[in-house]
């Protein structure tokens, strides 16, 4: 893409910080070129609401439509996954196959579909409902708030309706154009503020991308310290199922999603809502959550 015209209004080059070095692995694991703890934290998405989540437990929420994040890390390829059988309401289960980087299985698979994800028959079209694909693919991202590059680092898993294909927005994109986009003004997806924001015209939860400025010199140190970090590392390493981990909100598919609202909506039923879980009391062997919910305000 031919740099024509400024990423950011009023600046027409690359700040001289940010010069220099070639594209990170993560810009290239996210443009498509590239090859959990209890008591890690992580963003959700589910019911298109970012939710703060210690482990398991959700402990804050977040009702904007968008929050502005800069991107630390990411897996080295999109992830995939794949559930044997059909979704059970309030049921969670281990995936049945899994791959960190989109090439292979996991070595913590016990038993793989197919040695190779591109010749794996769960990757073939028409294997899930609704003639979709039965594994599906997944961004693993590990992310700081803008207001706190220096603070804790989360996990945001990215589904596969927000990483390919056309946001329905002149100003977002989704996450594999978004990082493209970037690359062709010379700005690598580590080096701006990302705003992550929920298309609301889409049924089932969908992120749009943004670009909103280039950190600043201080925060770029941040980043760079805070992309090697243990908890970055953690979020975008190889995951091992030890118990029937939260899924938030992937697990069910999503053309089964989708046939749940149209039924919904055919017979008049009231929307549904999402109830706002309250904060469980922290005990002493665990992060103080008055400090959690502080942080989490913040932003």
């Amino acid at each position: 893409m031919a740099n024509e015209v400024a990423l950011f209004e009023g600046m027409e080059t690359l700040p001289a910080h940010l010069q220099g070095g070639e594209l990170s692995e993560t810009a290239k694991a996210l443009a498509g070129g590239g090859a959990g703890g209890d008591g890690l934290k992580r963003i959700s998405i589910k019911g298109s609401v970012f939710r703060m989540m210690l482990g398991s437990k959700e402990v804050a929420q977040n009702e904007d439509r968008g929050m502005n994040m800069i991107i630390v890390k990411s897996a080295p390829g999109y992830a995939r996954t794949y559930y044997e059988g059909s979704y059970k309401e309030g049921v969670t289960v281990n995936p049945s196959c899994w791959s960190d980087d989109g090439n292979a299985p996991s070595p913590n698979v016990e038993s793989p579909q197919s040695s190779l994800c591109a010749s794996c028959p769960q990757n073939v079209k028409g294997s899930g409902q609704g003639g979709g694909r039965a594994c599906r693919y997944s961004a693993r991202l590990a992310v700081v708030l803008e207001g706190d590059p220096k603070g804790d680092v989360y996990g945001v898993q990215v589904p596969a309706t927000s990483i390919f294909g056309d946001a329905d927005s002149e100003k977002y994109s989704s996450l594999q154009q978004y990082v493209k986009k970037l690359a062709g003004f010379g700005y690598d997806v580590v080096k701006v503020v990302t705003e992550f924001r929920f298309d609301t015209k889409s049924p089932v939860p969908k992120l749009m991308f943004r670009a909103v400025r280039p950190v600043n010199e201080e925060e770029w140190a941040v980043v760079q310290k805070q992309g090697e970090s243990a908890d970055a590392k953690a979020h975008t390493g190889d995951r091992q199922f030890k118990k029937a981990d939260e899924d938030d909100g992937f697990e069910k598919p999503i053309e089964q999603q989708k046939a749940e609202l149209k039924a919904a909506k055919s017979d008049d039923a009231e929307p549904v809502k999402v109830a706002k879980k309250k904060a469980e009391p922290v005990q002493a062997d665990k992060p103080d959550l008055a400090a959690v919910l502080d942080e989490w305000g913040d932003d």
